[in-house]
């Protein structure tokens, strides 16, 4: 007990060491928060102006953008033979170099051959197809109802970009006819300039300022100290019950299963099997023996299935549970199956069903002769 006390005194002055070092230690934190752009202007007021202005890279476009060759082309109708096609953006606006998705939509297209274009062969002026998957959606009757393409796009070209150029195939008696999306979906694409941080610098000789606390900071390290006592004291009760030769973790028993209902449930589990259906008639008789042996171990202490028949019934006798109708009942299936197992008997059908319930009311006239024999151990329970 005294290694124990040692123990837990030393790990609580280690807890409030670590806690009070912390604390001196975010007693002593300075941040300099002092930034200040530089403050060197030029005397002449043109030159501040020409200092201070922020003209965008050339590269920005000055007005609307120039239609392509592609632009002039006559706009495909977006429907055909019932078969309809409209696009959509999950954002319309996006900065250069950012990605979206664009939603290709065919409506209608129920029995119909319908070719779509590969991310290879979409070209769409001033957008860049990154990835194309479709999915089909099928309606109540199972059959394709429509399908949609999501086109994952980028663009490195500033401006506003019509999705143009996105055909779709009905292929009708070996002829294809191309539909393709109104110009009403565009996409508009900005630029960002970058900071200009060149004039920009950190005076040195600016006054340190400490920063507040936060709660987590204040408790953080209290918390910290109760965790390692708490580890400590496991780590000590694991000690001293190993020293008392006692187990850390006690399993609580399972209650155990009275030797009656035991027994039921395995010869409704040989009943499943069907043994004797199977042709396998001495398998059938010794298990069902075999389980009755066992119940009367488990319930007298009876080694019955070291014994014959007649021995059986001879300690059977001396139970305290005995009865004529009950060793009348043993007697029955014992010389059965004993009949079955060395004089190789045939037993009608109806006779294997018959020896199962006579294992079956055995058990059941015992576990009840034990009851009322015993009225204040079944209360007990």
């Amino acid at each position: 007990m005294t290694d124990l006390k040692k123990i837990l005194l030393t790990f609580c002055c280690l807890s409030i060491c670590i806690g009070a070092y912390a604390q001196n230690k975010a007693d002593n934190r300075l941040v300099d928060s002092r930034v200040t752009l530089d403050d060197n202007t030029s005397k002449d007021p043109a030159d501040n102006t020409r200092k201070n202005d922020r003209t965008l890279p050339s590269h920005t476009p000055a007005g609307p953008k120039a239609l392509s060759p592609t632009d002039t082309m006559p706009q495909l109708p977006s429907s055909f033979d019932g078969v309809t096609v409209k696009t959509w953006l999950d954002n319309d606006s996006i900065t250069i170099g950012d990605q979206t998705t664009l939603h290709l939509l065919i409506e209608g297209c129920t029995s119909k051959d319908i070719k779509l274009q590969k991310s290879e062969e979409i070209k769409i002026d001033g957008i860049e197809a990154l990835e194309v998957a479709t999915d089909t959606i099928r309606g109540n009757d199972g059959n394709v109802s429509a399908l949609e393409q999501r086109i994952t796009v980028t663009s490195f070209d500033a401006g506003t970009h019509p999705v143009r150029g996105l055909a779709i195939g009905i292929v009708t008696n070996g002829k294809t006819t191309l539909i393709a999306p109104d110009d009403s979906t565009s996409l508009t694409v900005a630029y960002v300039a970058e900071a200009d941080t060149t004039k920009c610098e950190a005076k040195q000789d600016a006054a340190p300022l400490k920063e507040p606390y936060t709660f987590w900071e204040t408790t953080r390290w209290i918390v910290l100290a109760l965790l390692v006592a708490a580890i400590a004291m496991a780590i000590a009760w694991i000690i001293k019950r190993r020293k008392e030769h006692k187990p850390i973790v006690v399993l609580p028993k399972a209650k155990p299963v009275p030797a009656d209902k035991r027994a039921l449930a395995e010869l409704e589990a040989l009943r499943r099997k069907e043994l004797w259906q199977k042709g396998r008639i001495k398998k059938y008789y010794t298990d069902i023996t075999d389980i009755v042996r066992r119940f009367l171990r488990n319930m007298y202490g009876i080694s019955a299935s070291e014994m014959t028949t007649r021995q059986t019934l001879r300690a059977f006798h001396g139970a305290s549970d005995w009865s004529e109708e009950n060793e009348s009942l043993l007697r029955q299936l014992l010389q059965k199956a004993d009949l079955v197992k060395f004089a190789k008997s045939q037993p009608e059908s109806h006779e294997h069903d018959a020896a199962m319930q006579i294992a079956v009311d055995f058990i059941h006239k015992v576990a009840e002769t034990h009851r009322i024999n015993n009225p204040e151990a079944e209360e007990r329970k």
